[in-house]
């Protein structure tokens, strides 16, 4: 019982349930950062705060015995470090306990191995109910551990075949499988799909004759906002813009309690992945009855917005309506006709597109004014080909056309949030809480060493930020600092307890542009159906007491979706990578951690690691890690190695298995860094 965290041991030797936060108790390792961080969750305690992170670490004299896989679960010695952080120190790892392993087939001469997809997990794996007729070589399948090991060797039962590594959709069925997330929607929720249909236009407003449009990227599956402006007219608001954001009425086909509502909101969100989408709604709703398809009648739920030249918000009314979409566009056909080169598709809409322009830039003075944070790190777009290959590997392109829609976005949640807010009824905040004093100190240190000096304020503010990005823009550095300040932010959650949103700098925040992949979408328009008198499928009860546990749960699964994304990105580009190990290819360091360079390439935006013993291996010395400054120094060699330094590295092995890339120090040339000594800096303890 103590070894599950059950109970915990007091210093009298007596036994006691485990408070907020025990003394002692037993973690399960999740996720590393990239960092190299190893972050943990409770088992059978919890902590006072949702979202509150858990670093596990380990005492050097035992770190050899602690290296924890993610699934494996320690007993430790937990600390508070401050109102967001608790220390784990592993007092000693348990003993392997049953879980499931996702492992590909390899058949050899005489014998069969299962090797685990997952880089920190068992390598082999013993299958005990076994038969060569029962898989083929590349199979993907899913093993029950049965927590005990043979010669060395983790025990288990084949479970289920999921697919072949060879065939296309092969990375997306394991990272699903890996992260156990649905693919397959229940008869129930299928069966309650079969009753949509046309909009009942009964007590809602006709707003087919407002020509709005839906704006999205070309390889969009579903259409869930449409945009329209017009100038106001109006001498008491002159140069200002009527604005109307209308969204797909998700409610009036998802009711509380149904079984679609429980699979949307155990799903929490929709996952975008290369080959496939796994939605949060089954596609007769999702790509079809709740999509705003062009030249089709829809249900939505709409909010007319009025604000001023400044793009200050003067007032709003929220509509249950029905609509017509005039067009469907793309971000890049948008930005071709404000460009000069209009499309088909946009050159009978000139006078629309150019009153979106005109609210977005009045929208745009008051973001600002506002001081709001801003990254522009380039996002990766893999285009794949028939059988699944990776075509190429493109830096996806950021339009004005993208900003346009973000602002409207922007103040349709706002206002949704004041509207719920005002009325002291049930909202759940999408909230961006202050940065961790102690990553505030890590950047610190990080920018003094390129020259730069973060303000030592007592409440850091997003421009604070925002002019380091400013004076770096067009250095070499710039995504490197950029990425340095992004990593430094909380993490955005949903929660009922409304802290503001840092990064937008706005008080009140929630989502309600998105209720087709977002449930805390969904639940913010009952809510507005409930309290604004909109007609059914508003929330059938007061979920306040829930809002927590949901809020918490939204965002697990919504960092779930995002490790997904991340996950399918290294898989195609380790495929994509496969056949070009021994060559040679520039990068910049992208992380720098104990273990390694996380090294991203400059022509195909691979990221692969240089393990701190092959950089050793290659130096003839002991590489040393400052985590405070985040540089590996080797002393003899005089080099320092830092984020975004420019590096020529040499592609060693790209594991398609486990999607690991490894990279060493190539030969052809000295790596592009310099040396010099690393100041000493004195730590500062929190709060002070």
């Amino acid at each position: 019982m103590e070894e599950e965290g059950v109970i915990v041991r007091l210093q009298n030797r007596r036994y006691a349930a485990p408070s907020k936060i025990p003394p002692v108790g037993v973690i399960e390792a999740i996720r590393v950062d990239d960092n190299g961080e190893l972050y943990g969750k409770p088992i059978g305690w919890q902590t006072n705060t949702s979202g509150i992170a858990i670093v596990v670490s380990s005492s050097r004299r035992n770190a050899r015995n602690h290296n924890l896989g993610i699934g494996q679960r320690a007993l430790v010695r937990l600390k508070q470090i401050d109102k967001r952080g608790i220390g784990a120190h592993i007092m000693r790892v348990l003993p392997e306990r049953k879980g499931t392993l996702i492992g590909i087939v390899e058949k050899k001469k005489g014998y069969t191995e299962i090797k685990s997809v997952n880089r920190r997990g068992p390598t082999n794996v013993r299958i005990n109910n076994l038969s060569e007729t029962d898989i083929q070589n590349g199979d993907i399948i899913q093993v029950e551990l049965e927590g005990e090991k043979l010669y060395g060797e983790p025990q288990g039962i084949l479970k289920k075949v999921l697919g072949n590594f060879g065939k296309p959709g092969s990375p997306e069925i394991i990272i699903c499988a890996e992260l156990d997330i649905p693919t397959e929607f229940s008869k129930a929720s299928i069966s309650e799909c079969l009753t949509a249909g046309p909009p009942e236009p009964k007590g809602r407003e006709d707003l087919t004759s407002i020509p709005l449009v839906t704006i999205d990227d070309e390889d969009a599956r579903d259409f869930d906002d449409a945009v329209w402006a017009e100038p106001d007219t109006s001498e008491n608001n002159l140069g200002g813009w009527n604005l109307m954001i209308a969204i797909a009425d998700v409610a009036a086909y998802v009711k509380p309690g149904s079984a679609l509502d429980k699979e949307a909101q155990d799903r929490g969100n929709s996952v975008y992945l290369p080959s496939k989408v796994i939605p949060m709604l089954p596609e007769a709703l999702s790509n079809d009855w709740c999509s705003l398809k062009p030249g089709e009648d829809r249900a939505c739920v709409a909010v007319r917005i009025s604000i001023n030249k400044e793009g200050n918000t003067l007032n709003y009314r929220f509509i249950r309506g029905i609509m017509r979409s005039g067009a469907r566009l793309t971000y890049s056909q948008v930005q071709a006709h404000r460009n000069g080169t209009p499309s088909p598709q946009t050159e009978s809409l000139g006078e629309q597109l150019d009153n979106l322009y005109g609210a977005y830039t009045s929208l745009k003075r008051a973001r600002k004014k506002r001081k709001t944070l801003d990254f522009d790190l380039p996002e990766k777009k893999i285009t794949l080909g028939k059988r699944g290959e990776v075509v190429s590997v493109d830096a996806r392109p950021i339009y004005e056309s993208h900003k346009l829609i973000e602002e409207f976005m922007i103040v349709a949640n706002v206002v949704a949030a004041e509207a719920l807010t005002s009325r002291k009824a049930p909202c759940l905040y999408r909230t961006h809480d202050q940065p961790p004093q102690d990553k505030t100190e890590t950047l610190r240190s990080y920018l003094k060493e390129l020259g730069y000096k973060l303000s030592r304020t007592q409440q850091l503010r997003p421009q604070h930020f925002q002019q380091i990005l400013d004076k770096s823009r067009g250095t070499k550095h710039s995504d490197a600092i950029a990425l340095m300040i992004l990593r430094s932010q909380s993490q955005a959650e949903y929660s009922p307890h409304n802290v503001g949103h840092f990064g937008l700098n706005i008080e009140l925040y929630s989502h309600f542009t998105s209720p087709i992949r977002r449930y805390s979408d969904l639940l913010i328009h009952r809510s507005l159906i409930s309290q604004l008198n909109l007609g059914p499928g508003g929330a059938s009860q007061d979920l306040s007491p829930d809002l927590p546990d949901i809020g918490t749960h939204l965002s697990q699964t919504e960092r779930r979706a995002a490790n997904a994304e991340r996950s399918a990105t290294d898989r195609y580009m380790t495929l994509f990578m496969a056949d070009k190990v021994g060559a040679n290819f520039m990068g910049k360091i992208s992380g720098v951690t104990k273990f390694g360079l996380f090294v991203s390439l400059t022509e195909t935006h691979a990221e692969g690691l240089i393990p701190i013993r092959i950089l050793g291996q290659q130096l003839g010395e002991r590489v040393r890690y400052d985590s405070f400054t985040q540089i590996l120094t080797a002393k003899r060699a005089r080099m320092n190695f830092k984020l975004g330094d420019e590096i020529s590295v040499r592609i060693e092995d790209a594991n398609k298995i486990t999607s690991a890339l490894t990279f060493s120090l190539s030969e052809l040339e000295k790596p592009r860094t310099t040396y010099k000594k690393a100041k000493s800096y004195r730590r500062r303890r929190p709060g002070r």
